[in-house]
């Protein structure tokens, strides 16, 4: 008993080191717990997570087949190792660990969860799309999945499916900026601008201190050909990001648009100063030259 408390100790201190960044001290308390205890599954299940944490592929499956080997009955044992093989390319032989984990454990929605990713990057998207709803199924709470099933789902250009991802994740995370920018990034790719900006605006209600969100609210305005608006977005990004050169070019193209030639020369040289490889930049720039020449 006295044993088991010392093992629990060494692996819950080697899992806090791991996780606050102090990782070669880590696996110091990983090793003294296996020290202690050869056969303790826990330990080697999380100095494997921790290994694949650290992209090292070999030593990681070494530690989860021990952990397999002294306790097989364990779901989270075959995910775990599903997910190396995930993450080194092994798509196939993941997706039998995961069906592994399903076995033992049905009711397992991450294993679903992470099947999907496996049978979407072998571009099975319709059996992803059935993995993905069989984990919200298990687990609704989870705004994640929703969000994996809609990448899922706009490769298939199931669009109307998509935005009921999208209502369904900010339903469950309200307060996220992101999901508003991920659903107006959507809306602005099918047409639907006034949405687009609405949902930006949500996003700068919910976190002003994002430059992205003027700068996306910026160039679906400018297509809108409400170029004022535009300027306003543009110049609240670079308030914002100060060092980012697209925002200077796009603000270049609306003051272009409205006749301001020289304002934008300007944002074209401040593009090309903070990206001298900025080439629709210098183009635009050239082109502005060219008129004044021919003028």
């Amino acid at each position: 008993m006295e044993l088991q408390k010392e093992v629990h100790e060494f692996r819950g201190k080697a899992i806090s080191l791991h996780w606050n960044g102090v990782k070669e001290r880590a696996f110091v308390y990983f090793n003294r717990a296996i020290k202690l205890d050869p056969k303790d599954a826990a330990t080697y299940f999380h100095k494997s997570c921790a290994l694949n944490d650290r992209r090292k592929n070999k030593e990681a499956l070494g530690c989860i087949d021990q952990a397999i080997r002294i306790d097989p009955n364990q779901s989270a044992y075959y995910s775990s190792k599903g997910n190396i093989f995930r993450r080194i390319g092994r798509s196939e032989v993941a997706i039998d660990c995961y069906n592994k984990a399903i076995s033992l454990n049905p009711k397992d929605s991450h294993s679903y969860f992470s099947k999907g990713h496996a049978l979407r990057e072998m571009g099975k998207n319709e059996e992803a799309v059935e993995c993905y709803d069989q984990a919200i199924n298990l687990n609704p709470s989870s705004p994640l999945f929703y969000y994996y099933k809609s990448d899922v789902l706009r490769k298939m250009g199931k669009n109307e499916e998509i935005f009921d991802c999208f209502d369904k994740i900010i339903s469950l995370d309200p307060d996220n900026a992101w999901n508003f920018l991920r659903k107006g990034d959507f809306l602005n790719e099918t047409g639907k601008r006034e949405e687009a900006v609405n949902c930006y605006d949500k996003a700068i209600s919910l976190r002003p201190d994002i430059a992205s969100a003027y700068f996306k609210k910026g160039n679906v305005l400018q297509k809108m050909e409400k170029y004022e608006e535009a300027v306003e977005c543009y110049d609240q990004s670079i308030s914002l990001e100060p060092e980012d050169a697209d925002t200077y070019y796009e603000k270049g193209n609306v003051l272009r648009a409205i006749g301001k030639k020289t304002e934008a020369m300007d944002c074209y040289e401040k593009a090309l100063d903070l990206n001298p490889d900025h080439q629709d930049a210098l183009n635009e720039r050239d082109t502005i030259l060219n008129d004044i020449a021919e003028s």
